[in-house]
């Protein structure tokens, strides 16, 4: 993954962290198509472990939301 890569996906993690997780740290994109979208891109990277209307985040998502830019 290139650095630019990894900024991106950084905001679109911690966009997602902020607007998409529940109590329980599980994303639910809520049928959102733009939700959707992220949801999968993040999947696509393996940041997030696909489960019912999102995901959970992997060991790849948590260290990428721990990371310092």
């Amino acid at each position: 993954m290139t650095h630019q890569e990894q900024r991106l996906l950084s905001a679109l993690a911690w966009m997602c962290a902020q607007y998409l997780e529940d109590r329980d740290g599980e994303l639910d994109h809520q049928s959102m198509s733009a939700g959707e979208r992220a949801v999968d891109l993040l999947v696509g990277y393996g940041l997030l472990a696909p489960s019912g209307r999102g995901g959970t985040w992997t060991q790849a998502g948590q260290d990428l939301l721990n990371a310092i830019d």
